[in-house]
């Protein structure tokens, strides 16, 4: 009986063992196949996964547009624009599209990413393309509503209203423009073709340098190289980079800055020698304005007798932009007795700067805020205890107002040594850059002239 039971427990002790074997055996052949698969697997190109916020390009016409897409076919197209106190919903029904198809529309475009968002904040003036519907064709309509966005919707051939957003093409365009200062650098600015945002980042940018209202003569001259961001299908600026380089020549003192970032990331301006374009104040606020009364003793226009005047007149239109002298916190923003309007600015435990006579506040001008130097704070009035519009600017140092033109400011921070190698090459660069807009500008007048002349060749 115990050799029995031996033959038997020996049998199933065998039979156990080899199906662990048998067990062991698949496992590793499915991890080998497993593992093969997943070569083989890492080594096929992936497909990208689809970003439902990319936007496919925009195209110029309804026309074109309704024919890729495969809409319903449209025929006459019109457009208007979005009147004041006005929404899509109503400017469709002034141009005397149907309630139903309204609201058809109105709902393809609130489905859409943002969709109600951007129906409730579409700006006065926007145009808008249409083509209405009849028996035969289809309904559709384009609205710009961003500088780089568009909004098609369209009617496909079972007559429901599909919309989709597009974004605009876009190019960027290196300028160089050079222009000869007959007035005023705002004026001259303004008449070489150069963008509103870039003529105040010039002005701002020059303006801890130079005294705008005595330094400037006619006859000096300036060169500015900056990028345009240009829409292709209409040809227009939409946008403009930081300026890359700025040089002013006053009356044979040139200056010269250039935007560099430096170690820590932050970009700013210096001069060839690395200097910092920056000053804690800037002399004057504002531009295109007259210097009409001087820190000192004077008559007063108002009162009749001779009174201090402790700050800077500047006389200027009615809403010329005030900048902010220097970076700081707001300290008052309201109302000041005989000053008007007025906002005062901590920049230091030492400085403050005060503007007053302001027609109205930038809507970001606040107590308490923090604001960079050089960035709009309000604007030219006359309010308050004055004559006429223009600005009283003031600068107080340890509580006392003191004359502007006359103080001397620390300057920002230089490049350092160790980095002034790098910002030497950036400024080689960009000079190089220069040159060469140069050659293409010249080689562009003397076509242009090329075909002038040829044109009154054949003319005659």
């Amino acid at each position: 009986m115990k050799k029995v039971f031996n033959i038997r427990l020996l049998a199933e002790f065998l039979t156990i063992l080899g199906l662990i074997n048998l067990f062991l055996i698949y496992f590793a052949t499915s991890n080998v196949s497993s593992s093969t698969l997943q070569n083989k697997l890492e080594t096929l190109p992936l497909k990208r996964p689809v970003n439902l916020f990319n936007l496919e390009e925009s195209i110029d016409t309804i026309f074109n547009k309704v024919q890729k897409v495969g809409a319903k076919p449209i025929t006459e197209v019109k457009k208007t624009k979005l009147n004041k106190n006005e929404n899509l919903s109503s400017a469709l029904k002034r141009i005397n599209f149907k309630k139903f198809e309204i609201g058809k529309i109105i709902n393809s475009i609130s489905n859409l990413h943002n969709g109600k968002k951007i129906l409730s904040s579409l700006p006065v003036g926007m145009i808008i393309h249409y083509s209405k519907p009849s028996n035969l064709t289809g309904g559709a309509v384009k609205i710009n509503f961003d500088k780089t966005k568009d909004i098609f919707v369209w009617q496909d051939i079972n007559n429901n209203y599909k919309s989709q957003i597009y974004l605009r093409p876009t190019r960027l365009q290196n300028t160089l423009i050079k222009s000869v200062i007959e007035n005023n650098l705002y004026i001259a600015a303004q008449n070489s073709g150069i963008p509103e945002n870039t003529i105040l980042e010039m002005i701002s940018l020059l303006g801890f340098s130079v005294d705008f209202q005595r330094e400037i003569r006619k006859g000096d001259s300036f060169e500015i190289l900056f990028t345009k961001k240009i829409d292709v299908l209409s040809n227009d600026i939409i946008n403009t980079n930081p300026i890359t380089y700025v040089s002013i020549n006053l009356s044979g003192n040139i200056l010269n800055f250039f935007k560099f970032k430096d170690e820590f990331g932050s970009t700013q301006y210096y001069d060839e020698n690395g200097k910092s374009s920056k000053r804690t104040i800037m002399k004057t606020p504002i531009n295109g304005a007259r210097l009409s009364s001087r820190y000192g003793n004077r008559k007063h226009p108002i009162l009749g007798y001779t009174k201090m005047h402790r700050g800077l007149d500047f006389a200027a239109p009615t809403g010329t932009p005030v900048f902010a002298a220097g970076d700081g916190i707001v300290e008052k923003v309201g109302w000041n007795g005989s000053y008007g309007k007025y906002i005062r600015i901590r920049h230091t435990g030492i400085y403050k700067t005060a503007y007053a006579h302001l027609s109205r506040f930038h809507k970001n001008t606040k107590v308490g805020k923090r604001i960079s130097q050089g960035k709009t704070i309000g604007y030219v009035g006359s309010t308050g205890r004055s004559t006429g519009p223009h600005l009283h600017y003031e600068v107080i140092k340890n509580n006392s107002q003191v004359n502007p033109m006359r103080i001397k400011l620390p300057a920002g921070k230089n490049i350092s040594k160790s980095n002034i190698l790098n910002y030497q090459n950036h400024v080689k660069k960009i000079l190089n850059q220069k040159i060469s807009l140069e050659r293409s500008n010249r080689k562009k007048k003397l076509a242009i002239n090329h075909y002038k002349n040829s044109k009154e060749l054949i003319i005659n």
